[in-house]
């Protein structure tokens, strides 16, 4: 039979009841009435003594205190309409959603009180036919199951978890439902019991029940799918929509025949309602709500640790309050950040692109990521590894994993003190040639030795060495009260202190090439960069900005936490020397392809275990962190030295896709800032040889903070003459023709080669034009000078001779006639 024909079949059938005048039952016939009904049930056995105490010892409910396990909530604010979008629920084993009475629509009411409790707006709390019906079938039957419990008594058995099957759990329910039904109206129990009936999926309440079967707000049901939710109620898991559809709609019919039959919904609802095809919205909120992203995974940790410390709960009692307090969290999440973040680490061909190392091992290289807002200190961003998330509160590389920040610690902990302080400028050069402190000997990467060098190129091919005797300048405690300025956190107090005079490898290797001893991570490094990008001002990086409770209040606010970490001026250097990194230097994979300003710097550490890139725009400061969970040498399993930084490249991938709608807009410069040319081979104002260096010329225009750029000519490049055969110097004996000029460097500290392991010498790859002083022509001198005169002397008397010898003879042999004829 077709569900019209049912319809009208009762419509034919069904006669109007006149309505019955509703007359209260005095008190004490109520109360009798319910121990007479409990006497049969208890049996012979049981008095009225015994009904009484059980009476006695039954709970009076508070709804007004009873505490429920809500669910909480994280937001993000739209950037358009500047209002709060849901992100994700956070809940234990119950998703429960409060709503109240006046936002549930009265059909879906209805077909809760027609299924459930058809007398409920009448009866004092419990419904006596139906009890009376029930306790007949039990002392008959032995059975238990036949349903009398109202609404009320539902609540009670939902608020205290108590379903014993037992006369004396019975009697307490009923005695409870009219105490309950005396002290609080109809329309605040039904909203209590529509907020906290369990509906499957573990839903407590219509709300959450409206998100997770049909994705929508509780507002917005219709009247088939109330019924269908209606429907679940008294056996959730065989009524489920998601597991038993087929049981849910006869179920829904049932409801809604109830419904029609008692008049809460005319022919043409009912008729529009059974044939309404139901659309589950079954995996959208569920799968979104089964595992937490890595960002709210840091919220929770964030919020946590924000309850124990500024309201004195322990870390169980916070925990328990996040998950089940109804709080609403207001994070700083840009979902359109993180979808990039996303879309770049779940792209396993982008892994396997050219960019990238391959590996020898069954176990692949991890990936984090976490980018920021520089002037608010808001992560927009959080990615804790490569692939799709496959859990709650997993490994989050780039919050909790700590790991050695290679070179990438440099511009940081060496170079910003370095200038804040004045031991350096961009133009300040240093010799880049082997050094020693102690039993330590640093290297470049790669073993090579540039000579003569520039703070910028330093920073810009990362040269180790002149990174270490830039710290020498400074010192250990400037460079580690710099760092905790900044906001690194893990360091300890050994990598702090020198003794004085011989300076350990450890202390040296901690803070100039990033060994750190307990390492760092991705979320501090890239707060720490940020007041680079902010005007020397460091603001500490958040995940939300408040959290409201169940009924509004606000329990905990987060504010800005900012503070100067360095000057305007020296901000803007780093940036100027950190943009060459990206454009001409080790980090060239992370240029941006709408030439959107790029500064940042990599960072590698000893034998391939760790890369990062910790980079920034005029819009936002990231980190990237690449390799393997347990530290591992990449160079043994890959062909990692021959490719880009990979950190670098993760990089500029995800960056492009966040700038590539954004206006390009320069790093602003501030005031006291000159620019002057000088020449890099000396830091100074250029003199008239240093365009002609044989290299090509070596003049270039450096930023400088005004009163520290250069006053004098450069002096290290000089014009000397050569003797072209040997070039070696030419001294004053050699001929003119073998002399020519030849411009050369001429180091201040002559450097003294040493020998490698091998008994080889090392030398800098600038020494071929050095000057080569004191190493003199050797093959023209006086000494040489006085033996050809002799020489020549002994030619003319010898040629004197032979011409005496040969008149002699004539005048022998020839005729007088002849001897005046030539």
């Amino acid at each position: 039979m077709s569900p019209t024909n049912r319809s009208s079949r009762k419509n034919t059938q069904r006669k109007q009841k006149p309505n019955k005048k509703n007359t209260k039952m005095p008190k004490i016939f109520k109360v009798v009435s319910i121990i007479m009904i409990f006497i049969l049930i208890a049996g012979v056995g049981i008095g009225g003594g015994t009904l009484f105490g059980y009476i006695k010892n039954s709970v009076e409910l508070n709804l007004d205190n009873f505490k429920l396990n809500f669910t909480s909530f994280v937001y993000y604010i739209d950037d358009e309409t500047n209002q709060p979008v849901e992100m994700e629920r956070l809940y234990s084993e119950e998703n429960r959603v409060w709503v109240n009475i006046d936002k549930i629509p009265k059909h879906v009411q209805n077909a809760f009180v027609a299924f459930e409790d058809q007398r409920f707006w009448k009866h004092p709390g419990f419904d006596i036919k139906r009890t009376i019906q029930a306790t007949i079938n039990y002392i008959l039957k032995g059975d238990s199951s036949y349903g009398a419990s109202t609404i009320p008594q539902q609540l009670i058995k939902n608020l205290t978890g108590d379903d014993e099957v037992s006369p004396r759990r019975k009697v307490q329910e009923i005695w409870g439902a009219i105490q309950l039904s005396k002290k609080y109206s109809k329309e605040q129990i039904l909203e209590y019991y529509l907020n906290t009936i369990f509906l499957s999926q573990g839903c407590n309440g219509v709300q959450s029940a409206a998100n997770t079967y049909f994705g929508k707000d509780v507002n917005e049901l219709s009247l088939a799918e109330s019924a269908s939710i209606a429907g679940i109620t008294q056996y959730p898991t065989y009524y489920d929509p998601f597991q038993n559809p087929e049981n849910n709609k006869k179920k829904q019919i049932i409801i809604l025949d109830k419904m029609l039959e008692l008049g809460y919904i005319n022919n043409a609802e009912y008729e529009q309602a059974i044939n309404e095809e139901l659309h589950f919205a079954k995996g959208i909120k569920q799968e979104r709500a089964s595992k937490q992203s890595y960002f709210v995974d840091q919220v929770i940790a964030d919020v946590v640790k924000d309850l124990v410390e500024q309201k004195n709960y322990s870390e169980q009692l916070a925990y328990k309050l996040l998950y089940t307090g109804g709080l609403k969290i207001y994070s700083t999440i840009d979902p359109d950040i993180q979808n990039a973040m996303d879309n770049v680490f779940q792209d396993e061909e982008f892994f396997k692109s050219a960019n990238f190392p391959t590996f020898r091992s069954d176990t692949q290289p991890e990936a984090s990521m976490l980018i920021m807002d520089p002037y608010t200190g808001e992560i927009k961003g959080i990615v804790g590894g490569k692939g799709e998330k496959t859990g709650n509160r997993t490994l989050n590389r780039a919050t909790q994993t700590l790991r050695q920040p290679g070179s990438s610690i440099k511009p940081i902990g060496v170079y910003a003190p370095g200038f804040e302080y004045g031991y350096i400028t961009s133009g300040t050069v240093i010799d880049d040639v082997p050094v020693t402190y102690g039993n330590w000997s640093p290297r470049n990467y790669g073993g090579d030795y540039r000579g003569l060098t520039t703070v910028r190129k330093g920073i810009e091919l990362s040269r180790n060495i002149v990174a270490v005797k830039v710290l020498d300048m400074i010192g250990i405690d400037t460079s580690f009260d710099f760092l905790e300025n900044l906001g690194i956190s893990t360091l300890v107090e050994n990598e702090k202190r020198a003794d004085g005079k011989v300076y350990t490898d450890k202390l040296y290797t901690s803070l100039a090439l990033g060994g750190l001893t307990d390492g760092v991570s991705v979320m501090e490094m890239t707060a720490a960069y940020s007041p680079f990008a902010n005007r020397g001002i460091y603001t500490r990086p958040n995940t939300y900005t408040k959290v409201l409770d169940h009924e509004g209040n606000v329990i905990l606010e987060k504010e800005r936490s900012s503070h100067i970490a360095m000057s305007e001026v020296t901000s803007f250097l780093m940036t100027k020397n950190l943009e060459g990194v990206v454009t001409q230097g080790t980090a060239t994979s992370a240029r941006l392809s709408n030439n959107m300003p790029a500064a940042g710097k990599t960072g590698t550490t000893s034998n391939f275990v760790d890369k990062w890139f910790i980079g920034y725009t005029p819009y936002y400061v990231g980190g990237v962190w690449y390799g393997f969970d347990k530290p591992t040498d990449m160079t043994r399993i890959s062909n990692l030295y021959y490719k880009p930084n990979p950190s670098a490249v993760i990089w500029g991938a995800v960056m492009n896709e966040i700038h590539k709608n954004k206006t390009v807009k320069q790093f602003t410069e501030p005031s006291g800032i000159v620019k002057v040319a000088i020449c890099q081979d000396s830091g100074m104002l250029p003199n008239e040889y240093c365009a002609q260096d044989p290299r090509g010329s070596r003049v270039y225009t450096e930023y400088f903070k005004k009163g520290t750029e250069p006053t004098e000519k450069c002096t290290v490049h000089v014009l000397e003459k050569v003797d072209k055969t040997n070039n070696l110097l030419a001294n004053d004996y050699c001929p003119s023709h073998l002399v020519e000029e030849r411009i050369f460097i001429k180091r201040p500290v002559p450097y003294v080669p040493v020998q490698n392991s091998n008994g080889n010498l090392i030398l800098p790859t600038d020494a071929q034009y050095e000057l080569p002083a004191g190493e003199y022509c050797n093959e023209h001198g006086p000494l040489l000078d006085i033996n050809l005169d002799k020489i020549r002397g002994t030619i003319r008397d010898n040629l004197e001779d032979i011409d005496e010898e040969i008149n002699i003879m004539m005048e022998d042999y020839l005729p007088n006639a002849d001897r005046n004829n030539d």
